[in-house]
């Protein structure tokens, strides 16, 4: 447990990234943050806004590549993904009409996140993947959410988030093409199609998209849940034919 004690908030007040820092702790060493901490922090998570954001995507990083990813709900709980990824609390709050789904946009990419190797720009694509989804969401007179347009919109909403977070423009190129790509579902009989689109996510970046796209599933209901992952499978099934038989996928 990591222990409130009376010098807390002065601490906090020292170096506002401290507050992150614990929840990172937390993720890393499977711990709780004592009540006492927990009240210091809400009181001073508008200071976390004082820190540059290079040192806070260091911790955002050590934090959802720990073992422990789902730790990021705590930050959100205690008001400090509100500093610096809003983004990321509008989409805690947004419940997913939808039978496809049984989480909130937030906790569908947590529980995603926690199904992924815990490799930086990995557990960054399924965190951030579904963030535009609140943005797009439309309802339709039988009360199903609908999210026509979120992987383009959230590919550009991850873009401006890893811009605003310093990182770097290798990681931002790489987390905008597997994002914007993640939910592509070309017809596995129109061969043609299928190659166009393992070009366009790129050859070398076939086995993470569909560890993705296996993830994305876990973090959803079970409608549906065997032909999803069918889906994949035969996803796979061709990527490893355009492998083995050297198929040209280039256009």
């Amino acid at each position: 447990i990591i222990k409130g004690v009376g010098e807390a908030e002065e601490r906090f007040r020292e170096d506002a990234l401290r507050m992150l820092r614990a929840v990172r702790f937390a993720a890393q060493l499977g711990f709780t943050i004592d009540e006492e901490t927990q009240d210091a922090i809400r009181e001073l998570a508008p200071t976390l806004a004082k820190v540059s954001k290079e040192r806070i995507a260091v911790e955002l990083i050590k934090t959802i590549t720990s073992d422990h990813p789902e730790e990021i709900r705590t930050a959100y709980q205690l008001g400090l993904t509100k500093v610096f990824m809003p983004e990321f609390d509008v989409a805690m709050e947004t419940v997913q009409n939808n039978q496809h789904h049984k989480y909130t946009v937030g906790d569908h990419s947590i529980v995603a996140m926690q199904h992924v190797r815990a490799e930086k720009n990995i557990r960054l694509i399924m965190l951030l993947h579904d963030l535009a989804k609140p943005v797009v969401l439309t309802t339709d007179d039988n009360g199903c959410d609908h999210f026509v347009g979120h992987t383009q919109a959230g590919a550009d909403m991850a873009r401006g988030i890893l811009k605003r977070l310093k990182f770097d423009n290798a990681t931002i190129d790489y987390v905008y093409r597997m994002i914007r790509h993640h939910d592509d579902r070309p017809p596995m009989d129109n061969k043609a199609l299928v190659r166009r689109r393992i070009s366009e996510i790129g050859l070398e970046n076939m086995p993470v998209m569909i560890e993705i796209k296996r993830a994305d599933i876990l973090g959803q209901s079970e409608y549906k849940f065997e032909s999803k992952m069918g889906y994949v499978d035969e996803l796979e099934k061709a990527y490893k034919e355009v492998i083995e038989k050297n198929h040209c996928v280039e256009w």
